[in-house]
């Protein structure tokens, strides 16, 4: 049994050695500042607008469909 494990691992560790890495060439990212991230920061007022409107809908939603809910039913 000590045999068939040592003989396993053995085998790995050969395959192993001359092997290409899984991710080769495939992807690449640069490492550069603000490239890994879908948008832009470049231009401030822009982003802050951006980042405004996205967080400012999202917490209006549940509140625009309430009303929304409240108005189908007549109580507005």
């Amino acid at each position: 049994m000590n045999a068939a494990i040592f003989a396993r691992t053995g085998i790995r560790a050969r395959a192993t050695i001359g092997a290409t890495p899984m991710r080769s060439g495939a992807y690449h990212w640069t490492n550069e500042n603000g490239k890994n991230i879908p948008f832009s920061t470049k231009n401030k007022p822009a982003l802050a607008v951006g980042v405004a409107s996205y967080l400012g809908l999202g917490f209006a939603l549940p509140f625009v469909a309430a009303y929304w809910q409240a108005f189908k039913a007549g109580r507005v």
